[in-house]
């Protein structure tokens, strides 16, 4: 007998769908189909491990990515993991079974509204309530999720699941394989027009990459823009690796983590084309920047664009970085000036080559010293996956993308999200090694989901920068708000390593960079999962422009 749930579990496997990511609970006949169906289910250790897992997974593939969570506290879990995917623009899809609809109004077992605590954080939520239906508001999840793009969500009822299917089994349309961005608006021909033309006169363009340029894939694009017109490229952290930061042209990460060469090329422009960023708090350093030059801003959301700039060009980022290439003049760079671009170059190249030398600190390892055993073991195809919060700043800022592409994934927000982020990365990219960083604070998390990685055969290797606090807390209230409060921020001397290994997984604590380019090493060479506990300074202050506002210079710390 062939049930709702072989509908949806045929529809996946008709956009060729093949990994599924949840947590069982009572809903055997969606796991009867998918295994019919030959669909790889990933059985993580809670839900939101789940929806970060399906969310590092969506991220690398651009393709309609699903996590499941029981009704009720399940769902619930999963729409409040759902917050990372909805700010990175993830095609995230949350099904969700909801409680049977013949009884529902009878005080039925984990009743929530689940609805309305997924709309905060999708593009669109629904509930299939009969059988007929749930192919195509499936297909209606899938294709808001890679149209818009971000998650989406659909609930079906229990009892609805296990349903006889009535119909001839045949799939809806479309038939096309779903990927984000389903849908590229080109930009109107007036408006590259209008751009070409003021950036014909600007004498010192900088061009600015966010994460909206990476989800477009504009990367080629990027880079032969800023050749054409010998503009130097910054990006947010969401946006780094549009460039190869090993281009003469790239500038790295800009605004409230970044390195000071970076935004004070953005103060010098007198003219910025933005692809794809909406430049909120972090990338304009607390709304501090983009303020002085002209803006051009090319967004595919009119919420991300701002009335206030010289020109809004409502575009995909990747179709109006192709029709500027076609419509700029012989020498597009003509009015450039060319001393100030060189001075750019050599002043980044200065401050790379100093970045990620360590100051003394006892004898104790420095954060840097983690970046540069990383920016040594990997080679530039590999994958960075970095938490929020000083996770961020070390390896966003200070590690070097030397390929353009899907080669750095960061936390958009949630800490906690770098663990399960980075082995959902590395299932979708499996030839590839994937290395994760987060701190002592960010492991505690989602740590039991080693044993995911063990028992599923992921090997990622997962660097905890561990200082036994929550070195921000700790730094803001040392150097802002003068006055510590340990018991808030520290944390008991663990060793990861051994709870790494007590999950199945290798582990090792390092307290040197000898010993964590060793440990590096050894992992490489490993099918296992791995994870590095490397034991740092709590002193060490990531490139944060809070602190500089304060006088203190974090290269010294």
């Amino acid at each position: 007998m062939r049930r709702v749930a072989d509908a949806v579990a045929e529809t996946l496997r008709a956009q060729e769908i093949d990994v599924f990511f949840m947590l069982t609970g009572g809903d055997p006949a969606l796991w009867t189909a998918l295994q019919r169906q030959g669909i790889r289910m990933i059985p993580c250790r809670s839900e939101q491990g789940a929806a970060y897992m399906a969310d590092g997974y969506a991220r690398m593939t651009g393709r309609p990515t699903f996590v499941y969570g029981q009704h009720g506290p399940g769902s619930a879990n999963i729409s409040s993991a759902l917050a990372d995917a909805y700010w990175a623009m993830s095609p995230v899809v949350s099904l969700t079974s909801s409680v049977p609809a013949a009884t529902r109004d009878r005080h039925e077992y984990q009743l929530l509204d689940q609805l309305a605590m997924h709309r905060p954080v999708t593009h669109w939520a629904g509930e299939a309530l009969r059988g007929s239906h749930v192919r195509s508001m499936l297909l209606r999840a899938m294709h808001e999720a890679t149209s818009a793009p971000g998650p989406a969500h659909l609930d079906i009822p229990r009892d609805v699941l296990a349903e006889p299917l009535e119909d001839d089994g045949t799939p809806d349309a479309p038939a096309a394989t779903l990927r984000a961005p389903q849908y590229r608006t080109a930009p109107a021909p007036e408006a590259v027009k209008a751009i070409v033309a003021r950036l014909s006169g600007a004498r010192r363009v900088v061009i600015m990459a966010g994460s909206g340029s990476r989800v477009s894939g504009a990367d080629p694009e990027v880079r032969l823009l800023a050749e054409a017109l010998r503009a130097p490229v910054v990006t947010s952290i969401g946006g780094k690796a549009s460039i190869s930061e090993a281009h003469p042209l790239a500038v790295g990460v800009v605004g409230r983590y970044a390195a000071g060469v970076a935004n004070e090329v953005v103060d010098e422009a007198d003219l910025v084309l933005v692809l794809g960023s909406r430049l909120g708090s972090v990338t304009s350093d607390s709304f501090t920047m983009f303020a002085a030059a002209d803006l051009i801003r090319v967004d595919t959301r009119s919420d991300a664009l701002d009335p206030s700039a010289a020109l809004n060009v409502l575009a995909d980022v990747k179709l109006t970085a192709q029709a500027l290439l076609s419509e700029l003049g012989a020498d597009p760079g003509a009015a450039r000036d060319t001393a100030w671009v060189a001075s750019v170059s050599e002043r980044v190249a200065g401050w790379r080559e100093n970045a990620l030398k360590a100051p003394s600190t006892g004898g104790q390892m420095h954060p840097r010293e983690v970046v540069s055993a990383l920016s040594e073991s990997l080679a530039p195809s590999d994958v960075v996956v970095a938490d929020t919060g000083y996770m961020a700043a070390w390896a966003g800022v200070l590690y070097q993308a030397r390929a353009a592409g899907t080669t750095f994934l960061r936390a958009a927000g949630s800490l906690g999200w770098a663990i399960p982020g980075a082995l959902g990365a590395q299932l979708a990219a499996p030839e590839r090694r994937v290395v994760c960083v987060t701190g002592d604070g960010g492991t505690g998390y989602n740590i039991a989901e080693l044993e995911t990685a063990v028992r599923v055969g992921i090997p990622v290797t997962i660097v905890v920068v561990n200082n036994g606090t929550l070195a921000f807390e700790y730094h803001l209230q040392k150097y802002v708000e003068k006055n510590v409060i340990p018991e808030i921020n520290d944390f008991s001397d663990v060793d990861y390593g051994a709870v790494a290994r007590s999950l199945g997984a290798a582990g090792v604590l390092v307290r040197s960079k000898g010993e964590l380019d060793d440990a590096l090493a050894t992992a490489a060479r490993s099918e296992a999962p791995t994870l590095i506990d490397a034991r740092v300074d709590r002193e060490a202050i990531a490139p944060v422009t809070s602190y500089a506002k304060q006088g203190i210079d974090p290269s010294t710390l």
